[in-house]
């Protein structure tokens, strides 16, 4: 028996001694949520992250991540439960997705902010599929010089969505409607053409995201239905989570991939294998804001 009291009071001991070892009373090691990256473990990303935010300064203020760990996730939604469950202290999250975040749910917060240089959003195809990636790249080149590519960021990201009040975004029958009319986005069907099947994931709103009747919106799916009218294709989208994006086209369950994150240091390419083509980029951004989630009194 007193053995047993002995070790009791041993183990109490030491967990005060780990809790009184923090200022605030947490504990030492706090984690980070990514979305998945697919050539690379948590741990590998986030050292890399981390060397870049101490030797350029890219961690603008907040935590200094000394001491931080790294955990991926295959979708935001299991992000952002691992966040509000405590899992995780932040979501590391490009500043489009953050800000949208912070729109629609005041609760989210950011920590932070950080830099890891340009990054760019780009279409991956496989590699015997080059024709249609060089077409591809027609149209978005063409969409870039026209200004339409602007004109849909303005629309579906700076802008969007159009009213962030609690009744909008919360509240009634008719409001949800509203939304549902903002959110549709028409594709042109052609009539003998082939169709291409697109992957999207949902995962960076409002860049890419699943509407409330459950089909794709937001910024990819616009730039996917003017492809669609300029090379006259008919567009079908294929819902898949961040961790089988390669694998739905190497399975064949897509021709295109929405959504491949492309940093112009090899050093970073932890997104892209050797069986992947990429589109030229339609979206890129050079920071991250790293959200918070405020728990109410």
């Amino acid at each position: 028996m007193k053995k047993f009291l002995c070790l009791i009071l041993a183990l109490f001991l030491s967990i005060n001694a780990a809790f009184a070892a923090v200022p605030d009373g947490s504990l030492a090691d706090d984690y980070v949520g990514f979305l998945t990256r697919l050539k690379t473990t948590p741990e590998e990303f986030f050292m890399l992250m981390k060397t870049a935010w101490a030797t350029k300064g890219w961690v603008i203020e907040g935590n200094d991540h000394t001491t931080s760990k790294a955990r991926f996730y295959d979708s935001l939604i299991l992000m952002q439960m691992a966040l509000n469950a405590g899992e995780i202290n932040e979501m590391i999250l490009p500043d489009f997705v953050a800000e949208y975040l912070q729109k629609i749910d005041k609760r989210y917060a950011p920590s932070c902010v950080s830099n890891s240089g340009t990054m760019n959003l780009c279409f991956g195809f496989m590699k015997e599929n080059k024709d249609l990636a060089n077409k591809w790249n027609s149209a978005l080149t063409a969409m870039r010089n026209e200004y339409v590519l602007a004109n849909l960021e303005k629309k579906y990201i700076k802008n969007f969505p159009e009213d962030t009040s609690y009744d909008y975004i919360y509240g009634t029958e008719k409001k949800k409607k509203e939304r549902e009319k903002q959110n549709k986005i028409k594709f042109e069907r052609f009539k003998d053409a082939p169709t291409i099947k697109v992957a999207v994931t949902g995962d960076l709103p409002p860049v890419d995201f699943i509407a409330e009747d459950g089909t794709p919106a937001g910024y990819s799916t616009a730039v996917l239905a003017e492809i669609g009218k300029r090379l006259k294709i008919n567009i079908q989208l294929v819902q898949v989570n961040a961790g089988a994006r390669t694998a739905a086209i190497a399975s064949g369950r897509a021709d295109v991939v929405f959504w491949y994150e492309v940093h112009k240091n090899s050093a970073f390419q932890h997104d892209v294998n050797e069986d992947i083509i990429l589109s030229v980029p339609y979206l890129s951004w050079n920071k991250f804001i790293h959200l918070q989630f405020l728990v109410e009194d």
